[in-house]
């Protein structure tokens, strides 16, 4: 499905479905892959972001640009590779796809402290919670629900929080994000949903070579 990027936020007060518990879809596989270059998405947080490929390192790390120009990338086209995310999600991550309702991980990430250098390191877990469709502004889509808890240890125990993700079922572009808190009450992450996405076009058709018939085969008089 391609939704038109520019279309007018005002004209489409669709409220998102609720955090329901997806129908569990044991059955069904998802395979991760970055959003194709070109791929845009815009976000209720005033952010947007073009997609521009995959990382030629590593396959899980999803590149992009945002709207002033500036490089993101993306590890696993959710968590932004910056010290406030922290590190050690790509190999964390990887026993979570195929995503089959139920798969999961858990491991740790260590936060670094911008300015003092301080590493915190957090407890994190992810589970696959199921297929859904999800109703927004950006339209009607497919998608596949990850949940990942996150709590603090040692003199970091204080912080706790629970982060859901719905990503399209097609271009793997995040649609929506829920923040719960938990304990300490703080995260750096906030909610979010897609207000529209566009894909891009598929290539155009390669001409028929010199000579090819160019109408319907003929029929028989």
């Amino acid at each position: 499905m391609r939704i038109p990027f520019g279309r007018s936020l005002l004209l489409l007060p669709l409220a998102l479905t609720a955090c329901k518990t997806p129908t569990p879809q044991a059955e069904k596989d998802w395979v991760f892959a970055c959003p194709e270059a070109g791929s845009r998405v815009a976000w209720d947080d005033g952010r947007s972001l073009v997609f521009t490929g995959t990382d030629p390192s590593d396959p899980a790390i999803c590149t992009a640009r945002t709207a002033t120009g500036s490089g993101l990338r993306l590890v696993w086209g959710l968590v932004e590779e910056t010290n406030s995310e922290g590190r050690g999600h790509l190999a964390g991550m990887r026993s979570l796809f195929p995503a089959k309702t139920g798969a999961n991980a858990s491991y740790t990430a260590t936060v670094s402290s911008p300015g003092s250098g301080i590493q915190y390191p957090f407890e994190t877990r992810w589970r696959v919670v199921g297929f859904e469709a999800l109703q927004g502004p950006a339209g009607r889509f497919d998608t596949v629900v990850l949940e990942r808890m996150v709590n603090g240890t040692g003199a970091n125990a204080a912080q706790s929080f629970t982060v859901r993700y719905w990503l399209e079922g097609v271009s793997g572009i995040l649609l929506q994000r829920k923040v719960e808190l938990g304990r300490g009450g703080s995260s750096l992450l906030r909610n979010l949903q897609a207000t529209a996405i566009s894909l891009p076009p598929p290539p155009p058709r390669a001409p028929p070579p010199p000579g090819a018939p160019s109408g319907p085969p003929p029929t028989g008089s």
